[in-house]
């Protein structure tokens, strides 16, 4: 466990495993490959067997990716950061890049949701499909920390999800960051926990 994160008390999860999805949050190629923190960490290896305990006890398990359409519709010139992504040409759907990390690959059963902005809700179908399976409790992973696993549980508090985040199941370009994200962040507004602990509340 990292520095910063020791200082947290870890949550005790008490899961509602009938009301609990897992969101697998941007492992795309493209993403898992220039973060250097996530191969330090084995992040994709703790990913891997919460994806495959959530599947065992039955929940929900959903990809969300960012993926574009080609000549990047969605994308406003006055949007800063979309508009770096259009002029490289990257994360089109059905590109090598954008696919979902051959580590993690989807299963039957698993399910996708595209979206075109750093919050998994945002101009994407998630809520209505959480909406349709009853979950109010939201299991987050993801790369990277700071942007889509902090943007989302934004969003999913403000719309009265229960939110717990694991901690290392998620990586940022630097380890400072994704410490400064989970302590003085995430952990104000979700809960905080691991996959160890997580797996351990699926028995």
């Amino acid at each position: 466990m990292l520095t910063l994160v020791k200082e947290i008390s870890m949550a005790d999860l008490h899961l509602d495993l009938s009301e609990t999805a897992v969101l697998a949050m941007d492992f795309q190629q493209m993403i898992v490959s220039a973060n250097a923190m996530a191969k330090q960490h084995n992040v994709l290896q703790k990913a891997k067997a919460v994806l495959d305990g959530a599947r065992n006890a039955a929940l929900p398990v959903i990809h969300v990716v960012i993926q574009f359409r080609r000549g990047y519709p969605e994308v406003s010139a006055r949007n800063r950061m979309f508009s770096g992504i259009k002029d490289m040409g990257i994360f089109i759907t059905g590109q090598d890049g954008a696919n979902i990390d051959k580590s993690l690959s989807h299963e039957e059963g698993d399910i996708i949701v595209s979206r075109p902005r750093v919050n998994a809700f945002y101009s994407s179908d998630l809520q209505s499909i959480l909406s349709s399976k009853e979950v109010h409790t939201l299991v987050l992973m993801g790369i990277s920390t700071e942007w889509v696993v902090e943007a989302t549980a934004r969003y999913a508090v403000d719309a009265v999800y229960r939110v717990i985040v694991l901690e290392d199941c998620c990586a940022s370009m630097s380890v400072e960051v994704h410490e400064f994200t989970i302590a003085k962040i995430l952990s104000r507004i979700t809960e905080i926990s691991n996959s160890e602990e997580f797996l351990a509340n699926l028995q």
